[in-house]
């Protein structure tokens, strides 16, 4: 959430409610323009928001409130007029060159977002700030795009076509995003979800096998988290270099294929990027200064769906090296408390800690409380905050509630100070 200079954060709090965006990348020049009108409630006494906006140039900003708007950095700042309602509503037309958050490989006509959407949409980078988003991309004929929500609509133009997508339920902006290019697809169901594989270079029948366990993964997160998987597909893209989840999808490295059709019990990625559904994406840290509660949690279901489906001795291993991983760090002088002061510009280090530390913790846990009240506890936590925004104490006060136990000691030694 963004807070207005010299105003009470509460009551000048920013609460975007919905995106409704227009882009048209051009993969050869590595540009894009963009239209987005931004729904959002403030305070009627706030004289200006302020937006995330990169390195994106402004063509204008419109809206019945709006008295004019300036970029300071990567910062959009736009003054309103005073006003009666909370509720208001700005367009934004931009463009830019993006040098992050926006990739593009001209060779193999792909592009796909990764990390930083304020690089290529004007947005609220606040992870709280969950909205909706309904984004439609204008793309050459033949190319193939996923994006966030469901596609609910496909327009073809002399040269190019128009792919309307529609997410109707919220989701924070580092969540949205998109992949465009000449994949090849497999499909098939769980239950009654669509799950599609995508790849430039894979044949059909790999495809299948990287990705085979993914509706039992999609299972295995629903009975612990006591909550159904709420979209109508998934989609999983190999694709340059990355691996993000983001809302409906994810988008992993080409290599990672060929690196599980060495092993099959090898699947960390896609079962952590699948965790994120849940543990990311809709039960999401306030702040990144709780930011393990994303990815510590990711990292933490994926080795025990590892443990699920390959037994004992496989979640015994992953754990032990995490466990050796965070030693390392201690025996460095590098560690640091799970809930950071900042998380402005982690180290390689500080985000082995958030993910690994986090996981071991986890599994610490486990130990602390017995398998039933630890998984009794996270089917609570889960069930209680989908869709909203948490912190830490969140977590604990679900867990003691769950167990009946007081876990002071346990946060403290853990997740508060350093071990």
């Amino acid at each position: 959430m963004s807070s207005i200079c010299g105003a009470n954060q509460k009551e000048y709090e920013l609460d975007v409610i919905s995106y409704h965006l227009n882009i048209e990348p051009e993969i050869h020049e590595s540009y894009i323009k963009g239209t987005v009108t931004i729904n959002f409630q403030i305070s009627p006494n706030a004289n200006s928001i302020v937006l995330n906006s990169g390195s994106l140039q402004i063509d204008s900003v419109a809206g019945k409130n709006v008295v004019g708007f300036r970029k300071n950095d990567d910062l959009l700042i736009i003054e309103l007029s005073k006003r009666e309602k909370r509720e208001n509503e700005i367009t934004i037309k931009y463009h830019g060159s993006p040098t992050k958050g926006l990739l593009f490989n001209s060779k193999l006509d792909q592009a796909y977002t990764v990390y930083f959407t304020s690089q290529w949409m004007i947005c609220n980078d606040k992870p709280s700030d969950k909205a909706t988003l309904n984004l439609n991309l204008l793309i050459p004929n033949g190319l193939k795009c996923i994006a966030n929500g469901e596609l609910i609509g496909v327009e073809k133009k002399e040269r190019k076509t128009l792919f309307k997508w529609s997410q109707k339920y919220e989701t924070p902006s580092y969540t949205y995003g998109f992949a465009i290019g000449n994949f090849k697809e497999e499909s098939e169901k769980y239950k009654n979800i669509q799950l599609n594989y995508l790849s430039h270079t894979n044949s059909n029948d790999p495809l299948k096998k990287v990705f085979e366990e993914t509706g039992n993964i999609l299972h295995f997160f629903e009975e612990k988290s006591g909550v159904k998987y709420i979209q109508q597909s998934y989609s999983q893209i190999l694709i340059g270099d990355h691996y993000q989840e983001m809302s409906g999808f994810s988008v992993l490295k080409n290599s990672y294929a060929s690196f599980v059709l060495k092993d099959s019990s090898e699947i960390h990625l896609t079962s952590h990027e699948l965790a994120h559904q849940w543990w990311g994406n809709m039960i999401t840290c306030r702040s990144f200064e709780h930011f393990w509660l994303n990815e510590a949690f990711a990292t933490f279901m994926s080795t025990a769906f590892s443990e699920y489906k390959f037994g004992k001795e496989k979640y015994e291993s992953d754990i032990s090296i995490y466990k050796g991983i965070y030693d390392d760090i201690i025996k460095r002088g590098k560690d640091k408390p799970l809930v950071f002061p900042n998380w402005d510009n982690p180290s390689r280090d500080d985000r082995n800690i958030v993910y690994y530390k986090g996981a071991y913790v986890l599994h610490l846990l486990r130990q602390e409380l017995g398998d039933e009240e630890f998984w009794d506890g996270i089917k609570s936590y889960s069930k209680k905050f989908f869709g909203k925004s948490v912190i830490t104490s969140d977590f604990q006060e679900t867990m003691e509630k769950s167990s009946n136990r007081n876990l002071n000691a346990f946060f403290d030694e853990w997740i508060y100070k350093k071990g």
